[in-house]
């Protein structure tokens, strides 16, 4: 079994080869042998929250492979009233939360006092963490310190907890935003795979394992960006890593599994 915790329904950037609806997003997870695929709304994070929101809630009506996150953004504060499609609706799992995209920092105490008032109202959260070198509007150190503060909520740090590649000598991906996390992080802390130098560079999964553990790593793509392609090549690169079966069983599916109680 495979669960992919990341991925998004709609047109990234505006993009037409970044875009796909629902029957798009099975397509891909049928391609790719992945059997459950939480999303949020492109939409929610690129132009109207609300809009977004609705979206994807009509869409998870009618299907059997997409489960889904609600988009919050406290610089529009009524998009709290959207948390209702996680009582209205029983395949929203969870929050996602996009500072790069809606345009604030989340160590901006107004916005991260929203934040951590949504995290007592939500099982799950996913925070986009910033993975490009300059960018700092969503730091991983900042989102597990949040998880400290809501033992009871599941967050999930994107993109390897930040890892970027480094501008002035781009052989060798940056991982440590992940390693200053795992110092701090809790139980309820887990870091997904989204990010593409998991298979371009050699020894990046195995770094992430060595740092995070199973039982802190959740499969994710980012799809559609790359389309079904890259969700084969992650899940091949995970299957080549020599470790137990077992920890790549709680890195595929079965730590989501306990996160999304499915």
């Amino acid at each position: 079994m495979i669960i992919d915790v990341h991925g998004h329904l709609g047109n990234i950037n505006f993009a037409p080869f970044w875009q796909a609806d629902s029957e798009t997003l099975e397509s891909y997870c049928t391609q790719a042998d992945v059997d459950l695929l939480c999303v949020s709304s492109s939409r929610s994070i690129m132009y109207d929250v609300h809009e977004g929101n609705a979206e994807l809630d009509k869409a998870l009506a009618k299907s059997d492979k997409l489960l889904g996150y609600v988009v919050y953004n406290p610089v529009f504060p009524s998009s709290v009233e959207d948390l209702s499609y996680l009582k209205s609706n029983s395949k929203f799992k969870g929050v996602k939360i996009h500072p790069d995209y809606h345009g604030y920092s989340l160590d901006s105490r107004c916005c991260r006092d929203q934040v951590e008032a949504v995290a007592d109202q939500t099982s799950v959260m996913l925070f986009h963490v910033s993975c490009m070198p300059g960018t700092g509007f969503s730091p991983a150190m900042t989102v597990a310190e949040i998880a400290k503060h809501h033992p009871d909520t599941k967050f999930i740090l994107a993109h390897m907890a930040g890892i970027f590649q480094n501008g002035n000598y781009p052989y060798f991906p940056n991982m440590d935003s992940l390693e200053r996390v795992m110092e701090i992080a809790g139980d309820n802390c887990f870091i997904d795979t989204a990010h593409f130098l998991m298979y371009v560079y050699p020894g990046v999964m195995e770094k992430m394992y060595r740092l995070a553990g199973a039982d802190h790593i959740v499969f994710g793509t980012d799809v559609p960006l790359q389309g079904p392609s890259q969700m084969k090549f992650a899940i091949q690169t995970i299957n080549e890593l020599d470790i137990p079966q077992a920890d790549k069983d709680k890195i595929f599916y079965k730590n989501a599994q306990s996160i999304f109680s499915v």
